[in-house]
């Protein structure tokens, strides 16, 4: 069973808050009402959007039995899948305070926007035959300071070995054991046979699209494909991401086409463009927008709804 929840980690202060926007995180930030309390010793409470964000993390500390697998997917590369992957699993990890696993299957750069690989990859994880307790695993993965942990392939250039469908089985039968939530960075390739070990798996779905016609038209095929191959159950627990990873707005044939998938899945969150992400380096969400922060916690929150027979940590 994954370990019990412990206390968020801690983080430094944030800038004087505006009147409706909550802390940096609602916790350990600094706002104009504590100022006001500290001056007149009146205590005004949470504001709106604190209170709204308290509510978020409640919703995504439910409790879970076992893992919770979510597969983040999408036909069409270049709609900065990874960085979701990244800052989703983050805020899980941050807010929940348990184990909580990125696996990437995509041999793409989320090491790099991590912060930096281990030496031990899954190839080697799955080779030792004598993994069975969480140290074992954690001697394979880095975890952030968010409390993420990553579990990457190996350096395709310097090994002749590849990932197969049975090494997939194998390493959801060992990171279950040990991990509330794991996310998985998926191929792109949604109709090959390692994903036909990780679908079955899967309890929720995140399917990223940016607001590009192109991308829509993928993201489209991409749900069209599941609904086809056996995964309309799916659908009922898929999160429609829709990442700016430019600044420009969509335009009216682009939102249209956005708002007729988003009728197709469970819920749909939109990302802000941030420049932090756009970057390309390592992300903290420490160092993401507000808006981007919130958007995040909607949606690990519209994902831990999913999780059945849910129950809010602390409830009886």
């Amino acid at each position: 069973m994954p370990a019990p929840i412990r206390p968020e980690l801690l983080r430094g202060g944030t800038a004087l808050d505006g009147l409706d926007q909550p802390d940096l995180a609602g916790t350990g930030g600094f706002s104009w009402r504590d100022l006001f309390r500290r001056i007149t010793g009146i205590d005004l409470g949470p504001g709106k959007a604190t209170a709204y964000e308290d509510q978020l993390r409640d919703r995504i500390r439910t409790v879970i039995g076992g893992a919770f697998p979510i597969a983040v997917l999408n036909f069409k590369g270049g709609v900065g899948k990874t960085a979701v992957v990244e800052s989703l699993g983050s805020t899980f990890a941050e807010v929940r305070g348990d184990r909580v696993i990125a696996m990437d299957i995509d041999a793409g750069d989320l090491a790099e926007r991590h912060g930096r690989r281990n030496p031990l990859s899954m190839a080697d994880l799955l080779l030792d035959d004598s993994v069975t307790q969480y140290p074992d695993i954690r001697a394979h993965t880095y975890m952030n300071s968010f409390g993420l942990e990553v579990l990457g392939l190996p350096d395709y250039a310097r090994t002749d070995w590849r990932l197969e469908r049975h090494d997939v089985v194998k390493a959801f039968s060992i990171l279950r054991n040990h991990y509330s939530v794991v996310l998985v960075d998926c191929l792109k390739p949604v109709n090959s046979a390692v994903m036909d070990a990780v679908l079955p798996e899967s309890r929720a779905l995140v399917v990223v699209t940016s607001p590009s016609i192109d991308a829509i038209r993928k993201t489209k095929t991409t749900l069209e494909w599941l609904c086809n191959n056996g995964y309309q159950r799916l659908m009922k627990s898929t999160v429609l991401a829709i990442n700016r990873i430019e600044p420009a707005k969509p335009g009216a044939v682009a939102a249209k086409e956005l708002e007729e998938l988003s009728a197709r899945v469970a819920s749909t969150v939109e990302l802000p463009f941030d420049r932090h992400v756009h970057e390309g380096k390592e992300i903290g969400l420490d160092r993401l927008s507000k808006e981007s922060r919130r958007r995040y916690l909607e949606m690990a929150a519209a994902l831990a709804d999913m999780v059945p027979g849910r129950r809010i940590h602390g409830q009886h």
